[in-house]
């Protein structure tokens, strides 16, 4: 019964693809749209550079569900601090053999109030800790940040531990002498194949690196300020962790595309396999996070001056909020880690985020998650609620309340990661690509003011090969030298966003079709995931909807 309830509240976003009658199909775009035979065609630039296929992003590469693993050890609430306890069932679980799966098992947090006054870390695959209810009634953690070091000083409070931390100690090891050129001039956007010197030493299943580098020349094709350029080092390589899945002669084939062209020009690029080093099959699930602040430390916003009705100025008070920031700003942390999911959580008053993918992080889901509340100053640096920095992520159906960069990436570690049906209520900032290249990201029918554009600050280009399909909301949205940023079927006016001082608006635009009117298909992500793997990989991620 619950796969049908399920599937009614979920059907709706996908099924229209499938059962609609022709004269109420929305228009096609002429850079993706269904060919004779249904299947969607993408149309190439002149360098060849397309729309990618983002349905390798999420749980085991997308498509797959999420399993419901078997608990191993059970935790009732304790007067007190808890903290100790479930750290000890998870330290208890971790120690346990994997079953052919790569479990170990589940801890099940029992239904009831938690306080914890430390940190709580997964360091183990295999291990999932499931509560029994992400409401006001089910398992709720309150988190009670230890004391900062009294050296700390400004931005040093925010490099303390999340509430919930899942990795491993190392990531991916490169192999350095296990290099080959790729020979091609040109690799475009989207590609999933090309050349290296040779391919001797590689086969199909090795994990590799596809590293494009980005020289001097590059950042100075950019086009960007000096003190933008030389504010962070624009200098770096990309690195997409990939597999390979075919070779022939010379030619390697990758399971998923780069999300920048690799340009001979801008030093070309290389690949490397590496050993595994990061741990999998963890999850998160059922449960509400909620952090610990005070109550006193409050902030009141002023309005502009305003003129009533009789010609004289009037400023008026605006509200006053909780901006307490000496406290968790991270629930749930991901790093050195692939195969991992959040599903069915809350998380109440946090500083920065309720989940937060960093740069080690692979083929994470977040999913049927809220963001509640957060508690900060509304400045920068501040409630980034849903932050995917790693690859190939995908978060869905999840909402962020209060936010500002509600579901963001930040930096070129961020790529290939897709927001899928996500909705962002009384932001007070974009949703976007925040900064320094994050490349190839899908947002597909969020709803959210959105930008990817030129930040006229310190942050230069804040993302390239940016796909918004079908999304809600006002948006500004510009074209990077060496890519591009697209959108399709977007509701919303263009070109009004937040802190348009900090952005510079003479920047060419970048490509957009069907303003104020969806386009088929209605999802870019499920309709490829459903052309890659079949309609079966679609149900899983649209019927995979609770426990």
């Amino acid at each position: 019964m619950k796969t049908k309830i399920s599937w009614i509240i979920l059907l709706p976003l996908f099924a229209n693809i499938l059962s609609i009658n022709a004269q109420d199909i929305p228009p096609t775009t002429s850079l993706v749209y269904p060919g004779i035979d249904g299947r969607l065609v993408y149309v190439a630039d002149s360098l060849g550079n397309k729309i990618p296929d983002f349905s390798n992003a999420g749980y085991k590469g997308g498509g797959v569900p999420i399993p419901t693993v078997a608990i191993k050890a059970t935790i009732w609430p304790v007067l007190g601090d808890n903290a100790e306890n479930i750290q000890k069932a998870i330290d208890s679980v971790s120690a346990m053999p994997q079953d052919a799966y790569g479990f170990r098992g589940a801890i099940l947090i029992k239904m009831g109030f938690y306080r914890i006054e430390k940190p709580i870390y997964i360091k183990a695959s295999g291990v999932v800790l499931r509560g029994e209810g992400m409401g006001d009634t089910g398992t709720i953690l309150y988190g009670i940040l230890p004391p900062p070091d009294p050296n700390a000083t400004g931005r040093q409070r925010f490099a303390r531990p999340a509430f919930i931390n899942i990795g491993a100690e190392n990531g991916a090891e490169v192999l350095e002498n296990s290099k080959q050129v790729i020979t091609d001039d040109y690799v475009p956007f989207g590609a999933v194949s090309f050349n290296v010197k040779s391919a001797k030493g590689l086969k199909k299943g090795d994990k590799v690196m596809v590293r494009r580098f980005g020289n001097e020349d590059w950042v100075k094709a950019l086009n960007m300020k000096d003190e933008i350029a030389n504010s962070r080092p624009w200098k770096f390589d990309i690195n997409y962790d990939r597999e390979i899945i075919n070779i022939n002669g010379n030619t390697i084939t990758v399971d998923a595309p780069i999300f920048t062209a690799i340009d001979v020009r801008w030093g070309g690029g290389e690949l490397l396999k590496y050993n595994e080093k990061r741990i999998e099959n963890v999850g998160i699930e059922n449960l509400r996070g909620i952090s610990d602040y005070d109550p006193t430390v409050r902030t009141t916003t002023y309005g502009n001056m305003d003129r009533d009705k009789l010609g004289k100025e009037n400023q008026y008070q605006g509200d006053e909020y909780y901006s307490d920031e000496n406290h968790y700003s991270n629930f749930i942390s991901f790093d050195n880690i692939k195969n991992a999911w959040v599903r069915n959580v809350s998380a109440l008053h946090f500083v920065y985020s309720a989940v937060i993918a960093n740069g080690g992080a692979k083929w994470i889901t977040v999913q049927d998650c809220q963001s509640l509340e957060p508690v900060s100053v509304r400045a920068g640096g501040r409630r980034f609620t849903f932050k995917m920095n790693g690859q190939l992520c995908l978060v869905q159906r999840c909402l962020s309340y209060k936010g500002r960069h509600s579901f963001a990436g930040e930096s070129s570690t961020a790529s290939g990661n897709v927001f899928l049906e996500c909705k962002a209520i009384y932001p007070y900032s974009t949703s976007e690509p925040h900064g320094y290249w994050v490349n190839g990201i899908l947002y597909d029918n969020v709803q959210a003011p959105l930008t990817a554009r030129y930040w006229d600050f310190i942050m230069g280009w804040a993302g390239a090969n940016t796909v918004f399909w079908n999304c809600e909301g006002d948006f500004l949205i510009q074209g990077p030298p060496t890519a591009q940023n697209y959108s399709f079927g977007h509701i919303g006016v263009n070109a009004v966003v937040f802190n348009t001082a900090l952005m510079d608006l003479t920047k060419p635009n970048g490509h957009v079709e069907s303003m104020d009117k969806h386009v088929t298909p209605k999802s870019l992500y499920l309709t490829q995931l459903k052309e890659r793997l079949g309609m079966e990989a679609v149900n899983n991620i649209l019927l995979n909807a609770g426990l």
